[in-house]
């Protein structure tokens, strides 16, 4: 029980994401793009397809693949696509995006033409060819399923370890923010105290000067 309850999880870790849509053509150079997004962790091999049927002319489609980590890591880009398939390892934790463009040719009218395209992402061990690791260590089909395992538990491993290392900077903010928070409350009534004070000295004194007490 506990080896089948390892091996679902396992599956769940590894990340798949398989689209097909339509994108319109378009002269603007910022407009017609559609983003997919997928976090992953880093150093999780990824496996990228992507192919543009046929449709009217005068239409380029154009790929490219990044994150969103501060350091913004370029992991492909592909101009007039067709039919490409090709592989890459994360640098950072971060949402891996892919942005298409489908450009209009000069000369074409602007009449809604679109292209389809399909975009497969595949992560951790979906992205793995095993039917090749097979052939050339000689597996068999048990030995095989076993790798597949250990790597999509060696993948989990890695987003435990992350999200517990993010918890932790989490907390640790939070537990800032209300140390401020409690100093400034602190100050706060500190203030109003002496504003108080002073308010009850500065009206005793007028009083004292007006023969009033």
């Amino acid at each position: 029980m506990r080896t089948v309850t390892l091996f679902l999880v396992a599956l769940l870790s590894a990340v798949t994401l398989a689209l097909e849509f339509d994108l319109q053509a378009t002269s603007d150079a910022n407009g017609g793009r559609r983003c997919l997004s997928q976090w992953l962790p880093r150093g999780s091999h990824v496996k990228v397809s992507a192919k543009v049927l046929p449709g009217f002319p005068g239409q380029k489609v154009h790929m490219e693949i990044h994150d969103d980590s501060p350091h913004i890591n370029q992991y492909g880009a592909r101009k007039q696509l067709d039919d490409v398939s090709f592989r890459f390892d994360t640098q950072a934790h971060a949402n891996v995006i892919a942005c298409f463009h489908n450009e209009l040719d000069q000369g074409y009218p602007g009449d809604g033409r679109s292209l389809t395209i399909q975009f497969k992402m595949d992560s951790g061990a979906m992205a793995e060819d095993f039917a090749k690791v097979q052939q050339e260590e000689k597996l068999k089909p048990m030995e095989v399923e076993l790798r597949r395992l250990a790597m999509s538990l060696d993948d989990i491993q890695d987003e435990l370890q992350y999200l517990k290392q993010r918890e932790g900077s989490l907390r640790d903010a939070n537990e800032m923010m209300n140390s401020r928070v409690r100093t400034f409350g602190i100050f706060s009534i500190s203030v109003l105290i002496a504003v108080a004070v002073y308010q009850v000295v500065y009206l005793r004194r007028f009083f004292h000067q007006k023969k009033l007490i």
